[in-house]
């Protein structure tokens, strides 16, 4: 009832008190939103970003009021701190708010000041750009040049989300990821059970070529596995398959978890889209016949396979993706490339279904004729 009587500041801070205390009030952000959108331009930085930080973090959906700070931000930017910066990237990419042109505008922005930006900024903006799957290499490129001569100055969670961030949007900066391997295993004792799966995953979707570097993150897991969450212990599980891929007459430590660490991987799959479903769907009206949610033997799931041949079609959702904004274009992510490697490398044969080709055919016969024209290869 007083919202009226508030400042531009009084909004923003109790959008972010209540989402930091994690209390669980989506009338009161509605009402937030209904009087901070027409009022944006009385807000600071600091009060665009952390309404739309704890918007995100309260997981309240305010489309309306992302696309008023969408539109507004751009124009300001200069005034953004960089920390500022990483927490409006990372809402809009919490919040699954697609604003292209306000993120291509931050990544020019963020780029000419990364002087300015302290380690902690550094991975967090990378990390924020990569949730948000926006295709940005020149910003990365450019966060590279400013991060490795100061990585001994990121914490370990630092260097972990800078690992992860490069990984999964696939930029190609090997002597960013030879120092971090190399800080990895001079800091082993300063990561916790988290940061030393998630850079062991990050050099594998890297395809870093350094068998020690592994060994040693496994090594160090091996002693924290039995606390590890059923995330940790999935994403674990690949970096096992990966290395069993790639030097398959070495042992890797965690040989001992195998069943543990399949177990949790297994667990963590998700249900059947409705795309997948109705690509199945599609399938069985063109007379493939599959499997549907078939799990190899590695424990990997596929979503139609045919397991005598080795072959599968896998529906791609946007979360395998890097978008491109100008002009609209995807590209793998460093997951979905690490995954399709590895696939192949246990012998599978896999044809993909992106999501922006399947989502623009609505007539029965025409989804049959774009499947049996991808199918043609067998």
């Amino acid at each position: 009832p007083r919202l009226g009587d508030f400042n531009s500041q009084n909004l923003a801070n109790t959008a972010w008190a209540f989402a930091t205390a994690r209390v669980e009030a989506p009338p009161l952000f509605e009402a937030i939103a209904d009087a901070a959108q027409p009022r944006l331009d009385e807000f600071t930085s600091q009060g665009l970003a952390n309404t739309a930080w704890a918007f995100a973090r309260a997981r309240v959906d305010a489309h309306h009021l992302f696309a008023a700070i969408a539109d507004a931000a751009p124009l300001r930017l200069g005034e953004f701190k960089p920390r500022e910066i990483a927490n409006l990237v990372w809402a809009f990419a919490t919040a699954g708010v697609d604003a292209p042109q306000l993120l291509d505008a931050v990544a020019d922005a963020a780029q000419l000041r990364l002087g300015e930006f302290n380690p902690h900024d550094l991975a967090n903006t990378a990390r924020a750009f990569a949730t948000a799957r926006v295709d940005a290499p020149q910003l990365f490129d450019a966060i590279a040049d400013a991060a490795r001569p100061r990585l001994g100055d990121f914490n370990a969670q630092g260097v972990a989300n800078t690992a992860w961030a490069f990984a999964t949007a696939r930029v190609e900066v090997p002597r960013l990821f030879d120092a971090i391997a190399h800080a990895a295993q001079r800091r082993l004792d300063e990561f916790n059970e988290q940061d030393l799966v998630t850079v062991a995953l990050a050099l594998s979707f890297a395809e870093w070529e350094d068998p020690d570097v592994f060994a040693a993150l496994g090594a160090a897991s091996a002693a924290k596995v039995h606390t590890m969450s059923d995330e940790a212990l999935s994403q674990l599980h690949l970096v096992a398959l990966h290395f069993r891929s790639e030097w398959p007459n070495l042992s890797f430590p965690l040989s001992h978890c195998q069943t543990k660490l399949q177990s949790a991987h297994r667990r963590s799959t998700s249900k059947p889209s409705k795309a997948q479903r109705d690509v199945a769907e599609a399938l069985d009206r063109i007379g493939w016949t599959h499997v549907v949610s078939h799990v190899t033997e590695e424990g990997l799931l596929l979503h139609m396979a045919q397991p005598e041949p080795k072959r599968a079609v896998e529906v791609c959702g946007p979360y395998r993706y890097l978008k491109k904004a100008m002009p609209e274009q995807y590209v793998e992510n460093g997951r979905t490339r690490f995954r399709s490697r590895l696939l192949r490398r246990l012998g599978w044969d896999i044809v993909s279904v992106p999501f922006f080709e399947w989502d623009r055919i609505k007539e029965t016969s025409k989804q049959d004729e774009y499947l049996e024209a991808k199918l043609s290869k067998w």
